[in-house]
């Protein structure tokens, strides 16, 4: 993950807006991809879905569809995420790593992405605090951080 930015914008009201932008190679991009698929179908296996979990699973959907568009040419990419999407893709690989060393083994597949995907939370992490922080304040808390 190499040239992260945070731009911070406004709405019409106001009220601040922060997207997220960073490179990516094409075995980072690809191997989040994974990662992002894995936890939303492995998250939201339920039968039944609450409103919450709906919701959830429909950013997981488009950020998975996102990030598979940008892999599927096999070329790095820049992503610009809105700063809940970025959220939303850092904890959905911290989750896929968490649960990776859980479960104690790992296919194939997953053993050839584990080592990029662990290389990406906590620069991710990083950047995450940097970005709430850039909307909240300075003197805010950043939850997750």
């Amino acid at each position: 993950m190499v040239n992260e930015e945070i731009r911070t914008l406004h709405d019409a009201d106001g009220t601040p807006v922060c997207n997220v932008s960073f490179d990516l190679s094409a075995a980072q991009l690809a191997a989040a991809s994974r990662a992002v698929e894995t936890v939303r179908i492995e998250r939201h296996r339920h039968l039944e879905l609450s409103t919450d979990d709906v919701l959830a699973l429909r950013e997981l959907t488009g950020l998975s569809d996102e990030l598979h568009r940008l892999a599927e040419h096999g070329a790095n990419g820049t992503v610009v995420l809105q700063l809940a999407r970025f959220v939303a893709l850092h904890d959905a690989l911290a989750e896929w790593l968490h649960t990776m060393q859980e479960r104690g083994w790992m296919r194939e597949d997953d053993e050839a992405i584990h080592p990029l995907v662990a290389a990406l939370v906590d620069p991710m992490a990083s950047l995450r605090a940097d970005a709430l922080h850039a909307v909240l304040g300075a003197g805010a808390e950043a939850p997750g951080s």
